[in-house]
């Protein structure tokens, strides 16, 4: 059974498009390739594809002969990228938008963000405090009350500051714990993604700062507020796909339906706009 480690590599590999292409080619060819084939078919500088082969660690070797070609390990992540093309196509026979599809996977589910972010132990955690300071900081300082997709105003700092706070939380935890099983080995992976939706969160924390300067354009402000409201759900989305390994359609849905249900659920604060 393969490792959280090597699925993390292999998750790595499959993030960046000439690894991808590398991976595909040598498994097309499991008599292994020379390097010149290889610049020849990726069309690559001779540095650039050195990196790359680096890169791709233990799923890609050298041959006595001196071409590369894909350890066992590399079969493994062939075989999950050609399964995931082979599904992409089927789904693009049907509607005809193959290309489409596989364009705005990439753009809007952006997984392959937090996987680099997981080779970055510490990255994660410090943006997300960072993110999650100034958006507290700007929901108390502009009297402004979020409450996940809706906003309110007050008077009272220490409300508004909270409630960013518990924004993130509503959502982390309720969409995380909303994807099955949740296993001990699922669950230790929830601090990570806890940090990982704090750091998603930064197009709200965009939002709370300059709503103050957008009052006076009510269209402006709707129209900002939907675009950066859509972008923090792509985003959080792609950090629950990440963490609880589910189909980024899946995530999306998960997490949109929990914004709906507590826009819906928690009563909204009456407050005029100071």
């Amino acid at each position: 059974m393969i490792s959280e480690s090597d699925l993390f590599k292999i998750y790595q590999a499959l993030g960046n498009p000439h690894r991808r292409k590398i991976i595909m080619l040598l498994g097309e060819n499991p008599d292994g390739l020379a390097f010149s084939e290889l610049k020849r078919e990726l069309n690559l500088s001779v540095g650039t594809l050195y990196y790359n082969l680096d890169q791709l660690g233990d799923l890609v070797h050298q041959k006595s002969d001196k071409r590369y070609a894909l350890t066992e390990k590399g079969f493994i992540a062939y075989k999950m990228l050609k399964s995931d093309i082979e599904k992409i196509k089927n789904e693009g026979a049907t509607s005809g938008l193959s290309g489409l599809t596989d364009t705005l996977r990439g753009v809007f589910f952006p997984r392959w963000f937090f996987t680099f972010l997981e080779s970055k132990k510490n990255l994660t955690p410090i943006a997300a405090f960072i993110v999650l300071l100034v958006g507290a900081f700007a929901c108390g300082y502009n009297g402004i009350v979020l409450n996940v997709t809706w906003i309110a105003y007050s008077s009272i700092p220490a409300l508004c500051s909270l409630s960013f706070i518990w924004s993130w939380l509503v959502i982390a935890i309720i969409s995380f714990l909303a994807i099955p099983p949740n296993t001990s080995e699922k669950l230790k992976r929830l601090p990570r993604y806890l940090a990982e939706v704090g750091l998603a969160m930064f197009p709200l924390a965009i939002f709370v700062v300059i709503e103050p300067f957008l009052r006076v354009t009510i269209v402006a402000r709707v129209v900002v507020q939907v675009i950066l409201w859509l972008l923090a759900l792509m985003l959080i989305s792609s950090a629950l796909s990440h963490a609880t390994r589910c189909r980024g359609e899946t995530a999306f849905l998960v997490t949109a339906l929990v914004m709906f249900v507590m826009t819906i659920a928690i009563p909204q604060l009456l407050v005029p706009p100071p």
